[in-house]
């Protein structure tokens, strides 16, 4: 294959990313030559470039598909130099960013090779068609709820609001403490407290001040929409703070963190939030898995591919459950437009055209659908689950 030279693609700026792929849903391409990849690159993943042997396989599945297809000679070529450009571009894991993941676009056709960070990808895929396939990027943006970080020891209180692409830091807290040292006041010569009293008098500011910060914290989340609170600082500190929290607040918080309150940037909290994200996401992996096994008795969920696939094509799909690395081949009936697994199941709908990676193209309807879609990491969870499992809105 002849070597090409390594093309930069465009970065939208930040908080303009929802326009950027506005604009690149209207994009058409006269054949199957706009390639959509996604890369997932959570902590996991980016340990010893887990990340890059993912991608390495779904374009080495993309190049598969494109020799197979009946493709003119320029068009194929054309093809091919794309996915050499995002597999080029994607090698050095020094130029991506801190993001939890990302969509890159390339069709030499229409001049696109655009990268779109994005705050979480499902899975790692690459996707052949006439459009970019933008619907999983604007569902991971719009789906993303701002989150408030409260970042607290016993003479700080900084609060943050961190979005999609963004990180804002708010009004900071100010607790009066008349702290002296120990066992005396800041008084000059006049006489200290006593062990006793300074003692008494440090556990009641530490409880004025996490008092004031639940205050806070409820104004804040009155003031728009919340995904969810993550408490950063020392461990006792945070321990206490969780403790202050009425029930409303309490359900919101995804986690703490142990930061610095005096050192710590918008960059290391941004981080530490979306991986305290991450990790409550993980931890609801099991909870999803239980609603569905209850949900299979009373018919309010299914759990296997063919009737999971059955479900979605009706719109029957609230939430849609796969094990992280599924994988397998199957159809989409030409007149229906449905996904099956076999060539039989399109009887009557239209001739059967095969999918390389049926879980892509699930997934893909799935966020069109606005479907809310749960990734399974945890082995122990992924082996309940039959292929592919959902919850569903009507029977």
């Amino acid at each position: 294959m002849t070597a090409i030279a390594l093309l930069t693609p465009t970065v939208p700026a930040t908080g303009s990313e929802r326009v950027a792929l506005t604009r690149l849903s209207t994009l058409r391409a006269d054949g199957p030559f706009v390639a959509s990849l996604y890369v997932r690159l959570d902590v996991q993943d980016r340990i010893r470039n887990r990340y890059w042997i993912a991608v390495r396989d779904e374009v080495r599945r993309a190049r598969a598909t494109v020799e197979q297809a009946a493709l003119p000679h320029p068009e194929r070529e054309a093809l091919e130099r794309d996915l050499d450009r995002m597999e080029q571009y994607l090698e050095d894991g020094g130029r991506l960013s801190h993001s939890p993941g990302l969509a890159l676009f390339a069709c030499e056709a229409l001049d696109l090779f655009e990268l779109v960070p994005l705050p979480r990808v499902v899975q790692s895929r690459l996707l052949l068609g006439e459009r970019p396939r933008v619907a999983e990027a604007i569902a991971a943006i719009e789906g993303f709820g701002r989150i408030l970080v409260a970042l607290i020891d016993r003479a700080h209180v900084r609060f943050f609001a961190v979005t999609a692409n963004d990180v804002t830091e708010l009004s900071s807290l100010y607790v009066e403490a008349t702290r002296g040292g120990k066992f005396h006041s800041d008084r000059a010569d006049s006489p200290g407290w006593g062990e006793h009293d300074f003692h008494n008098r440090i556990r009641e500011e530490r409880h004025r001040q996490s008092a004031a910060v639940a205050h806070q914290l409820a104004v804040l989340v009155a003031e728009g929409p919340c995904q969810g609170i993550v408490l950063a600082g020392p461990t006792r500190t945070t321990n206490e703070q969780e403790r202050f929290l009425p029930r409303g607040l309490a359900v919101l918080v995804m986690g703490a963190v142990r930061l610095n309150p005096t050192s710590a940037t918008t960059a290391e909290v941004r981080q530490a939030a979306l991986e305290a994200r991450a990790a409550w996401e993980r931890a609801h992996e099991a909870a999803v898995m239980e609603e569905v096994e209850q949900g299979l008795g009373t018919g309010w969920a299914v759990n296997g591919a063919r009737p999971t696939l059955l479900a979605l094509s009706h719109g029957q799909v609230r939430r849609l459950v796969v094990p992280s690395g599924q994988g397998g081949s199957g159809y989409r009936c030409a007149d229906s437009g449905r996904l099956v697994l076999a060539k039989a199941d399109c009887r009557g709908e239209g001739d059967p055209l095969p999918i390389p990676d049926m879980v892509s193209e699930a997934l893909e309807e799935a966020f069109r659908q606005h479907i809310e879609v749960e990734m399974i990491d945890d082995p122990d969870v992924r082996e309940r689950v039959d292929g592919m499992a959902a919850v569903l809105r009507f029977r």
